[in-house]
Formats: C-alpha cells, structure tokens, sequence
C-alpha cells in the first residue's frame, strides 16, 4: 500500500509540473506572438522542454508500475477501459512531443514572430499546442475520473477526447487567424496598451 500510495503521489506531482508549466508557457508566447523570440523566451522554451520531457519519462514510468501492481493485486484491473484510453492519451502526448522538439520548437527558436510565419507553418504550430494542450489535460482528468473505472466503454472515452480535440483546434485556429490578420497593414491598430504590455512580458518584464 505505501509503494502504491508513494507511486501515485509521484505520478500527480509530475502531472500537476506538466499542466502547470505548460500553460504558463502558452500564456506568455500568447502574448508575444507578434514578437521575435528573444533570449528569455528563448531560455523559457528550451526550461520548458526539459520540464515536459522530464514529467513524461516520470508519467510513464510511474504508471507503468501502477498498471503492474494494480494487474498483481487484481487481473480484472486490466479489463478497465478507461485505462487503456489513458495510455493512449500518453502515447499521444509521447509522439506529439517526438514532433514538438523535432519540429516546432526550432521553428518557434528562428527569427521570425510566430504570426509572421506562413500559414502552413502556424497551423502545424497551432495543432501541435492543442494536442499537447488537450491531451495533459484530458490525461489529468482521467486520472480522477474514477466514476469512469469498470464502467465507460473505450468508444466513449475516446469520443470525448477527439471531441476536445476538434473543438479546441477549431477555437485555437481561429484566435490564430484572427492575431495574424490584426497584424497585417490595414489591419487592427495594435500600438496600444495590449501590444505594450505584451512587448513587456516578452522581454522578461520591466527593466528585462
């Protein structure tokens, strides 16, 4: 019981790092997607990949040794759906993050502004936050969806998930096509408060 306990306290520490530290990531390039990325950006992307790196090798581990023990105590563990929905959600998450290091985050690291990008480019960019983004948090909550344990088939669960995924992908797409048209000439007049503010938080705050 106290491997168990320590086990599962390990797998939501990694998982409470991961979603926090991705989303406070997301919020700041947001913010400074008009923007070359500078040296702090530069340095917050590359401490974010080692966080998420870390925290997925620690998932994996530490779920792996959860499913062992849970299939050593009682076979009929493996027969819960929503498990297996959760190791697909990861394994998501895994090639996902294959594609974000080999990919994206050397296309956010060259010197053009993320808005500034070809529409091809920022799409692929704007999918492969949202899967990131989805899938650790969909992760999260399958994790304390116990109500789910024995009871929701996969074809359910799985529903859910590319629901999500659709409608956030949607959503993100659209906020994209939005920022990058307000910065072409013509377009929304973005020397305001927001762009300020936004130029501020890029440079790593007052005085940065």
């Amino acid at each position: 019981m106290l491997l168990k306990n320590l086990l599962v306290f390990v797998h939501l520490i990694a998982m409470a790092v991961a979603v926090g530290r991705m989303l406070e990531f997301d919020l700041r390039f947001l913010r400074a997607a008009h923007l070359p990325m500078n040296g702090a950006m530069r340095r917050a992307l590359r401490a974010t990949q080692r966080t998420m790196t870390a925290t997925l090798g620690l998932l994996w581990a530490t779920g792996l040794a959860l499913v062992a023990l849970a299939a050593w105590q009682d076979p009929n563990a493996l027969l819960n759906e929503k498990l297996w929905m959760k190791m697909v959600t990861v394994a998501c998450l895994t090639a996902n993050g294959v594609v974000l290091h080999r990919f994206a985050f050397p296309l956010l690291a060259g010197g053009l502004p993320f808005l500034a990008l070809p529409p091809r480019q920022r799409l692929g960019l704007t999918l492969c936050a949202v899967m990131s983004s989805v899938s650790w948090l969909y992760a999260s909550f399958l994790g304390i969806a116990r109500s789910w344990n024995h009871s929701a088939p996969f074809v359910h669960v799985l529903g859910v998930y590319l629901a999500l995924l659709a409608l956030a992908a949607l959503a993100a797409t659209a906020l994209v096509a939005v920022l990058a048209a307000s910065q072409r000439p013509g377009g929304c007049d973005t020397d305001d408060g927001t762009t300020r503010f936004s130029d501020t938080v890029a440079q790593g705050g007052p005085g940065g």
